[in-house]
């Protein structure tokens, strides 16, 4: 799914280009400006590598109607493969009521065209003065220290596209670790209703929270929290996904590892 694709670019470049420009324009130690910098490349740099990656996924979804009523409930097991022509296969599955899983099907071909990097997403969106940042400290995520930054849209930039009218209704804090230059824990909500697609339908809740649990060569072992509401005249539903990430693997490797 294309947004779900662009919050989770969204989280790295809340990561790291936003903090770089926050470093830079608060005049604060070079060192932290330093590690801005590099936290913005290992976010391009893993965005590159997961999609030659292989990984597991476990998924528990719930869905309620436009009346706040429980429609449906979903877990499911899944492996993962960004990138590949085969994107995800299903090792169990369970549905109870109306809810709706991700297809083995489903096929990002937007993904595959869009040869963009995060640098050229940050530039053309101008996300270094799109957003106030506040520096909030350090804190212990994972084991290890974590520089907090929190982040509200400035209303000082046009809105020339979908995207830019996004950035511009969500606020969060992020959190780099100060020794990998990686984000390790990210929290977004959507301040105010956003027209996704259509001028019907109205993206009325939007939160995203992710949490980096244990450091891996690739990523490690994560947890990923999405709620979404949409309303449009004929329909309202509210969806809430938690998804536990683990066993990252390069492809390759696996398939050297084979018979």
């Amino acid at each position: 799914m294309r947004g779900r694709r662009f919050a989770l670019g969204l989280i790295l470049i809340c990561a790291a280009h936003q903090l770089v420009a926050s470093a830079r324009a608060q005049t604060l130690d070079p060192e932290i400006g330093q590690l801005m910098e590099r936290a913005l490349h290992d976010a391009e740099n893993f965005r590159q590598e997961l999609r030659k990656s292989e990984y597991d996924a476990k998924m528990f979804v719930q869905e309620w109607d436009g009346r706040g009523r429980l429609r449906g409930t979903a877990k499911a097991t899944a492996i993962m493969r960004p990138g590949d022509a085969h994107p995800m296969t299903f090792v169990s599955r369970e549905v109870h009521g109306k809810v709706r899983l991700p297809s083995e099907k489903d096929r990002a071909q937007e993904d595959d065209k869009d040869k963009s990097t995060l640098l050229d997403f940050a530039r053309e969106h101008k996300i270094s003065e799109r957003f106030d940042f506040k520096m909030e400290g350090t804190q212990q995520i994972g084991g290890e220290t974590a520089v907090q930054v929190r982040f509200t849209p400035t209303k000082r930039q046009p809105e020339n596209n979908r995207a830019d009218r996004f950035l511009d209704t969500i606020c969060g804090t992020a959190w780099v670790n100060e020794a990998r230059n990686r984000l390790v824990k990210f929290e977004m909500r959507l301040v105010q209703p956003f027209q996704p697609f259509w001028i019907l339908a109205v993206l009325k809740e939007c939160s995203i929270q992710y949490e980096l649990l244990e450091p891996g060569e690739i990523l490690g072992h994560a947890k990923l929290k999405i709620v979404y509401s949409v309303s449009t005249p004929i329909y309202s539903i509210r969806q809430e996904h938690d998804v536990e990430l683990d066993h990252f693997h390069h492809r390759e490797n696996l398939v050297a590892a084979g018979p």
